[in-house]
């Protein structure tokens, strides 16, 4: 690939993010053709159903994916990391505003895309969730004199929806209207989100407003509680019912799918159809129907879990708990998904830190001597970056499988049983990795 190329692609990644996540840089002839590939995986997820119906004996923990150990940060090493996380964000917050507003040189794209959000999502998924210590947001709230728990309740019945409706909205500002295409815009959100986070917690109380409404707390969290281990700065999952969980998780899985409906060829013939039936005539940049293609992804997700952990529910003859369970054993799906859209952008776009921070505002500065780092495009291929996302994908759902009979397991559903509860999820799950492999297909042609 010439530099030039690559120099595009790497403008693509922070103009939209979405559009570069998913499409693989140069084309990868597949080694079989795509409806071996597809069916190939399909087995694999069956495979796995098979094997766990009768070798998944062991009964998981029934408010997390598996018991955690705490790990302890000593408290000199934590005030050097929270102070670093505010340093950053406050050079961040400042290019955004007063930096260059081409995205490619200004250093708030990439700090925020790539190292915060797809970095510390990484993270939390394999190892532990550093999101507690580096959070800007709760060291401010620290550190403010009248920081004593908030005097207002959280509404029950609220749950953590307004968390949903937020992380939809994140997911449209990567997408649909691409925020990261103007660093100013990014800096002016960032400091909103400071005022509204800042206030909720005042209000609310730490712990409640990050647990139902801080959409990056509860994602790094979520994602959080598959590692064995978390921070001991985290506040433990918890074990009680909160509204609008089932739905977060499946933002989680639909938002990134939707990312790759929204590169794939498919989504032209949405587009137009959607065009043809709408009373707006004028969407010339395409936002009324990525926000209907959000929304419309997101409530085929909930209508299809919802119709498969009610048959699962009634066939194993339990309470409607297990609902939200088997919701949380879809986090392996969405950690694939994610690394299956997103692996090659953090690799080859997350090098370009090490030039930003040399030079944040994009003024030709070289404070640290590596603002002439230029990334390595050899460490992936079309192939390797093909063969991660199939992997990734298919590990997902196998992992989700194994781990939802574990689940079901601890609800004292005997194994024969929890076998035919989870008959039609894991037909979904079949639907899922078909789909999934075909957009990341779609996106790499």
């Amino acid at each position: 690939m010439t530099r030039s190329r690559f120099a595009f692609c790497l403008a693509l990644a922070c103009a939209a993010p979405a559009a570069g996540a998913h499409a693989l840089q140069d084309r990868y002839d597949l080694p079989l053709p795509l409806s071996w590939v597809v069916a190939g995986a399909g087995a694999v997820v069956l495979l796995t159903f098979v094997l766990a119906a009768f070798f998944a004996r062991g009964a998981a923990d029934a408010s997390a994916l598996r018991r955690q150990r705490v790990l302890r940060l000593p408290q000199p090493l934590l005030l050097p990391l929270q102070a670093l996380s505010l340093l950053l964000f406050t050079v961040t917050v400042a290019a955004a505003l007063w930096g260059t507003q081409d995205p490619l040189m200004n250093l708030a794209p990439t700090m925020v895309w790539i190292v915060a959000w797809l970095g510390l999502i990484f993270a939390a998924a394999f190892f532990v969730d550093l999101w507690p210590a580096l959070d800007p947001w709760r060291s401010l709230h620290a550190w403010l004199p009248w920081r004593n728990a908030g005097p207002l309740r959280w509404p029950r019945a609220l749950g953590c929806w307004p968390a949903v409706a937020l992380l939809l909205a994140w997911c449209w500002l990567e997408i649909v209207a691409p925020i990261a295409s103007s660093p100013r815009r990014m800096g002016w959100l960032l400091l909103a989100w400071t005022v509204l986070s800042l206030a909720g917690m005042l209000a609310f109380g730490r712990r409640r407003w990050q647990a139902h409404a801080d959409v990056f707390a509860l994602v790094f969290a979520t994602f959080g509680r598959m590692p064995p281990r978390r921070l001991e700065l985290a506040d433990p999952p918890s074990a009680e019912s909160v509204a609008g969980l089932v739905g977060f998780v499946l933002a989680l899985l639909s938002t990134v799918i939707f990312d790759g409906l929204h590169g794939a060829p498919a989504w032209l013939v949405f587009e137009e159809t959607l065009r043809r039936f709408s009373p707006v005539t004028l969407d010339v940049n395409g936002h009324l129907a990525g926000t209907a293609g959000l929304l419309l992804v997101w409530l085929a997700f909930v209508v299809l879990f919802e119709a498969a952990a009610r048959a699962a529910s009634k066939l194993a003859g339990t309470g409607p708990d297990l609902r939200e369970r088997l919701a949380l054993t879809l986090l392996p799906i969405a950690t694939g998904y994610v690394v299956a859209h997103n692996f090659s952008t953090f690799v080859l776009q997350g090098q370009r830190v090490f030039a930003l921070l040399s030079d944040p505002f994009g003024r030709q500065w070289d404070l640290f001597g590596t603002a002439s780092f230029y990334p390595d495009i050899a460490w992936l291929d079309a192939r390797a970056i093909w063969f991660i996302a199939v992997t990734a994908i298919v590990a997902g759902h196998a992992a989700s499988i194994w781990w939802s009979h574990r689940v079901t397991l601890a609800h004292g559903v005997a194994p024969r049983r929890a076998a035919l509860a989870l008959a039609p999820l894991t037909a979904l799950m079949v639907g899922f990795t078909a789909v999934s492999l075909l957009l990341l297909a779609a996106g790499e042609a």
